[in-house]
């Protein structure tokens, strides 16, 4: 799942281009920011997930997932998300295979699971990132276009649910009016190759942890 075309995240409620690369689990769209993308491209130094053969996960670690997350930035609600993992970029050649979360810059970004810290990742799409793995080992979840990172923040680091790992932002291709979190669950076959995975949509997921709290 790796950050690389910088016109694929939030832009004015239109689109910029943080590219994830990875192949998808579907799902629908948000406002269009244009600054992920999430298909298989080659590099690990670019933040592009390069996963060319699909690993879908199974469904009851989809469950299990779905059961340990919370909504990444705080006060929005599970009503509030909008589809955008289907959305359109890069001129219509991907889909956004990731969930844009408008918020105003500053605004703190949580760690939506218990995990930790695989790769703190700068780069020209997806400005700074946090690719995090969840408590299970089995999913990277992405945070991208961060202002910056909490203090303390490093590779390796344990990370608590609701734990402060960064503040909303602009970074990399997001549009400078529209700050916004660009969040991705990649399942690759090992976390360690924390740039890949298949891409799997967030909001129903966000939706249905939410529904049974």
């Amino acid at each position: 799942m790796v950050i690389e075309h910088a016109s694929d995240s939030a832009a004015n409620t239109s689109r910029s281009d943080t590219t994830i690369v990875l192949s998808s689990t579907p799902t629908p769209a948000t406002p269009r920011p244009e600054s992920v993308s999430t298909m298989p491209h080659t590099s690990e130094s670019a933040g592009a997930i390069a996963d060319s053969v699909p690993h879908p996960p199974a469904q009851s670690d989809l469950d299990a997932l779905s059961a340990e997350l919370i909504i990444p930035v705080p006060g929005v609600k599970a009503s509030e998300l909008r589809d955008t993992f289907h959305e359109p970029r890069g001129g219509g050649t991907r889909i956004h295979e990731a969930l844009d979360i408008l918020a105003p810059r500053g605004t703190p970004v949580l760690s939506a699971s218990a995990g930790r810290v695989l790769k703190l990742h700068n780069s020209k799409d997806g400005g700074l990132m946090v690719y995090a793995a969840d408590a299970s080992d089995h999913f990277v979840l992405l945070y991208a276009h961060l202002d910056h990172y909490a203090d303390g923040l490093q590779d390796g680091l344990p990370l608590r649910q609701g734990q402060v790992i960064g503040y909303v932002g602009t970074t990399g291709n997001a549009p400078p009016n529209t700050p916004h979190l660009h969040f991705a669950i990649a399942h690759p076959t090992d976390v360690k190759l924390w740039w890949t995975g298949e891409a799997i949509d967030p909001r129903p997921l966000l939706q249905r942890s939410a529904a049974a709290k």
